[in-house]
């Protein structure tokens, strides 16, 4: 399938030449799925492959403590989908914008997928619940929600301050934080059922459920 046509209805547009922001790729993902037609079009966080998430050794002091989480949340930088679609059309539908679209293909085509975690290794986490393409970017790993989540009133609002240097663009030293360079070691970590660990999502994928668009190329085949 030809993943790069033009659809009837779709108008395009070249992006801006200005750069607003520099990315930073932190690792690579691997998975079985060598081309578009291979990717599923939702990950399964129960049944799919166990994936491999590649973090730099340049990050590795950043994952310690991660092997305590149930399920993360992966950014990544979907390479191979088109990026000047302004209008797009879904197959059986109507043109639609875009931003009116949970299509990845976009300007900036950032996916956000919820994993189970596996297992940890050196610089590696096993995952399972991933859509995307083997070599894919990641730029950036999350807990789904961590002992630091701020807690919320009745009405939806933050009930206490940011922590210090969070959410005020300040920074700062804190107990037990240093800078980059150190590398994490250790063996092979088994994640595995214990109390205080976050419950399964009831929707796996943070993308819902019936997702009409291809993951990768953005387009149901």
């Amino acid at each position: 399938m030809d993943w790069q046509a033009t659809r009837p209805g779709e108008t395009s547009a070249p992006l801006p030449e200005r750069q607003d922001a520099h990315l930073v790729f932190i690792g690579r993902i691997r998975t079985p799925f060598l081309s578009r037609d291979d990717c599923p079009r939702q990950g399964d966080i129960e049944a799919g492959p166990v994936c491999r998430v590649e973090v730099d050794p340049h990050w590795h002091a950043a994952l310690t403590g991660i092997e305590s989480f149930a399920h993360l949340d992966l950014l990544y930088w979907m390479h191979q989908a088109r990026r000047d679609l302004l209008t797009q059309t879904p197959r059986g539908g109507e043109p639609l914008g875009t931003f009116a679209l949970r299509s990845p293909v976009r300007p900036n085509p950032v996916a956000l997928s919820r994993v189970a975690l596996i297992g940890v290794e050196d610089g590696v986490l096993l995952v399972r619940g991933l859509d995307c393409l083997d070599g894919t970017p990641l730029i950036d790993i999350k807990p789904n929600r961590c002992a630091q989540t701020v807690a919320l009133t009745s009405a939806g609002h933050d009930a206490s301050p940011p922590p210090r240097g969070e959410g005020l663009g300040l920074g700062g030293d804190r107990p037990g934080e240093r800078g980059l360079g150190e590398a994490h070691s250790g063996g092979v970590t088994t994640i595995q059922g214990s109390p205080g660990r976050s419950p399964p999502t009831p929707n796996p994928s943070p993308r819902g459920g019936g997702e009409e668009f291809h993951p990768e190329a953005g387009r149901k085949p």
